[in-house]
């Protein structure tokens, strides 16, 4: 068994208090997440998600919770420049962009990157976005919701694989810069959108960048992302619950059209990180005194790094999960915890790696890199 690794990072920690405990500077921490990128690449973790929600207030209001959060896309930009190999994964709603421009921005991140890239396809989230945007950004019938999602993703797909792999040919010799035989408009015209394509950017170098998502509440939303998703986010608060949510998935997923294996399934956890319980239960109580974490919350676990390590053990076993998705709880006390304390007691186990093997975010989760859709096609672009 070897188990997945992932970091959700945001400005001082993934419990509402953390801003004012935390060791970073308060305000926006650009060097700080920076450095604790870093961290998290020392300790060869898969990859940082950065963009999932800090329980808490809603944003803009009054109280001692901090909900700001940079946006994700840029800041991967940045972490981009001061990593080399872990995973950089950003959330991007599907209720308030076109597919055109979640796909060029997300190829263009992947070439940046040189394969470590994913995104994070967030949906259902609408509701809380529409007062502070604007305006609507999807049916409220949640049949229609993911029908409108599922065609987002599908025309997102089809841009990435409209460059086939060799039609970028810089032939100086003859003057080819493209072949235009290897280029393909999608020519897609549905319910939601009429997108011709092609992409004006070379495809991936992971052919299509990791599609990361969100475990929805409703059945409706787990059967579309059991069929589309490469990796799913679960939020369970405990070992039963999660090992059911894990089956019912895998069973969703038998007839995926979209990728011949089944998705990844982590399962975020927030952590709180002590050298003993009774220190890791005070720092906990502390917090909850000061801000107490909202309702419908991740699943927290309080304790030492052994105890963590048996927990994640457990759930591996029990088949909960692939892995972990860790939310530390204040940062960057809680991520140090999990590189410098967890992350070697699992090495000495057997259960995670020394050092990265390969250079993509697909090779460190195991993902094969898929074929594109128009590979062999005639038609062109004219």
């Amino acid at each position: 068994m070897e188990l997945h690794l992932t970091v959700s990072l945001t400005g001082s920690g993934y419990h509402p208090a953390a801003w004012s405990v935390s060791p970073l500077p308060v305000g926006l921490g650009v060097a700080g997440l920076q450095a604790m990128a870093r961290t998290a690449e020392r300790g060869r973790l898969d990859a940082i998600l950065l963009g999932l929600p800090i329980g808490g207030a809603a944003v803009g209001e009054a109280g001692g919770a901090n909900t700001m959060q940079l946006d994700p896309l840029p800041l991967l930009g940045s972490l981009i420049a001061v990593t080399q190999r872990i995973g950089l994964g950003a959330a991007w709603s599907v209720d308030y962009t076109e597919p055109y421009h979640v796909a060029r921005v997300f190829a263009t991140l992947d070439h940046l990157s040189h394969g470590r890239t994913g995104w994070i396809a967030r949906m259902f989230g609408a509701g809380s976005l529409a007062p502070l945007i604007g305006r609507s950004g999807g049916s409220d019938d949640p049949a229609a919701y993911c029908a409108r999602a599922d065609e987002f993703i599908d025309v997102v797909r089809r841009l990435w694989d409209s460059w086939e792999d060799e039609a970028y040919a810089l032939d100086k010799p003859s003057g080819m810069f493209v072949d235009p035989h290897l280029v393909h408009p999608i020519n897609h015209v549905g319910a939601h959108f009429a997108v011709r394509g092609p992409l004006n950017v070379p495809r991936p170098p992971q052919g299509n960048p990791v599609l990361v998502q969100e475990d929805p509440t409703m059945r409706i939303g787990r059967c579309f992302a059991a069929a589309m998703a490469d990796v799913l986010l679960t939020s369970c608060a405990a070992l039963p619950q999660a090992a059911a949510r894990y089956r019912e998935l895998h069973a969703l997923a038998v007839d995926r059209a979209q990728r011949p294996e089944p998705p990844l399934i982590l399962a975020n956890m927030m952590v709180v990180l002590e050298a003993t319980e009774a220190a890791a239960k005070r720092r906990a109580a502390a917090l909850d005194a000061l801000v107490p974490p909202a309702p419908g919350c991740a699943p927290r676990f309080v304790g030492t790094p052994e105890q963590f390590v048996e927990l994640v053990i457990g759930w591996g076993q029990q088949s909960a999960c692939d892995g972990i998705n860790v939310l530390p709880a204040v940062l960057p006390t809680d991520l140090d915890a999990l590189v410098d304390d967890v992350v070697p007691w699992l090495r000495r186990l057997g259960l995670f790696r020394s050092d990265y093997t390969g250079s993509t975010l697909r090779d460190h989760l195991g993902l094969a890199r898929p074929r594109s859709q128009f590979a062999g096609s005639v038609e062109r672009v004219e």
